[in-house]
């Protein structure tokens, strides 16, 4: 029976329950001895746990998605937490488990957001976008398994119900921004961001762990997104070529650049849109998985490899900020000149700095062997 959960796992915590083992990596030491990092999960979320070599030795083989009884204490590391395990036994009699203690699940309403997935589908006035979206959605069995799908494996929305929340979430920001600029086609757009990740339906397998199926390792959810779009809007008469590709340039330009895994670059301003909308939503997913698996009193998390650096997770002293701002004017909040740059001492040094910082930037972006699941 599950005693722990992560969400209960403190630096300090003495630890004896079960999770399931979503990854291991066996590594060798300086003296070529061999130990064994973990992650362990549960429906709360994971934690890193390491297997000095000593107890590893005594470990009987185990490997990713078995279900261990763990026991060790909790302990800080490098500004995260890390279990070190002293002991941990393989689970062979799985009767008694109950699945849905280890499957990590969206917080949200599932049937909630499907609701309004379809409000915005019967909001869509182009009869031929209208109609695609509804061959996917009204396809009971596409229904389901887009609602269980994930988002990504590790770095953001990524449990059962991910996709669905993801989804929605870019969509309610995209028909936001189609009232707030022109030249923006509302109806492409929309149908751009609700069908932007339905690759992933077949790019992830999700069960007690979720895993790359070997279509999503050889393709990837965006060829697979254009193949099955591209499918049905072939079932449809007339559709217009035009508004094909256009559609189709979203799915295949949402990741922004060829080194993130987009064949083509944004060239319309819908797809502009979407590729911004989503690379802001799959960043706000991720800075809030990293809030829930980091200590309460943590300032600071770990480095985070999805966005390669430590970010803040002090919570901002802001309880009079209401009070102070209502006396507040123009000049005691932004200073004597606004918000731009001080003329007087300004030598170009400012903009010089911020180009080499770009650069730097985009060449560590370049470098970076995750990008596929950090949109």
């Amino acid at each position: 029976m599950k005693k722990q959960y992560v969400s209960d796992l403190k630096v300090g915590t003495s630890v004896s329950s079960l999770f399931v083992v979503s990854r291991k990596s066996v590594k060798k030491k300086k003296n070529n001895d061999d130990y064994c990092a973990v992650t362990l999960q549960d429906r709360e979320g994971s934690i890193e746990g390491i297997i000095w070599t000593d107890v590893f030795k005594n470990i009987g083989y185990f490997e990713e998605g078995d279900f261990v009884l763990v026991k060790g204490n909790v302990s800080e590391y490098r500004g995260g937490k890390q279990l070190s395990i002293s002991s941990m036994e393989k689970i062979k009699n799985k009767e008694d488990i109950e699945y849905s203690d280890f499957v990590k699940t969206t917080k949200e309403n599932v049937d909630g957001m499907m609701s309004e997935i379809k409000s915005y589908i019967n909001s869509i006035k182009n009869q031929h976008l209208r109609k695609l979206l509804d061959l996917f959605f009204k396809d009971e069995d596409f229904k389901k398994r887009f609602c269980h799908a994930t988002a990504a494996v590790r770095y953001h929305h990524a449990y059962s119900g991910g996709l669905l929340e993801h989804t929605l979430s870019v969509t309610k920001i995209c028909d936001f921004l189609s009232g707030t600029y022109k030249n923006l086609n509302r109806d492409l757009m929309i149908s751009g961001a609700i069908l932007h990740d339905v690759g992933k339906i077949r790019e992830y397998d999700v069960g007690v762990i979720i895993k790359v199926t070997d279509e999503g390792k050889l393709l990837g959810h965006i060829t697979i997104g254009y193949g099955l779009v591209l499918e049905k809007i072939k079932k449809i008469s007339d559709f217009p070529e035009d508004l094909r590709e256009r559609l189709l340039h979203i799915i295949l330009s949402h990741h922004g650049h060829k080194e993130f895994g987009s064949p083509r670059r944004p060239k319309i301003l819908e797809a502009f849109v979407v590729y911004h909308v989503d690379h802001m939503d799959a960043d706000i997913g991720g800075y809030n998985i990293i809030l829930e698996e980091s200590n309460e009193e943590d300032e600071w998390s770990a480095y985070a490899k999805n966005f390669e650096r430590s970010v803040m997770l002090k919570k901002p002293e802001l309880e009079n900020s209401d009070q102070k701002s209502a006396g507040t004017d123009e000049k005691e909040k932004f200073g004597e000149k606004g918000l731009g740059v001080d003329t007087e001492t300004n030598d170009g040094s400012d903009k010089r700095n911020l180009t080499e910082k770009e650069n730097k930037d985009k060449k560590a972006q370049q470098k970076s062997t995750k990008q596929d699941e950090l949109f």
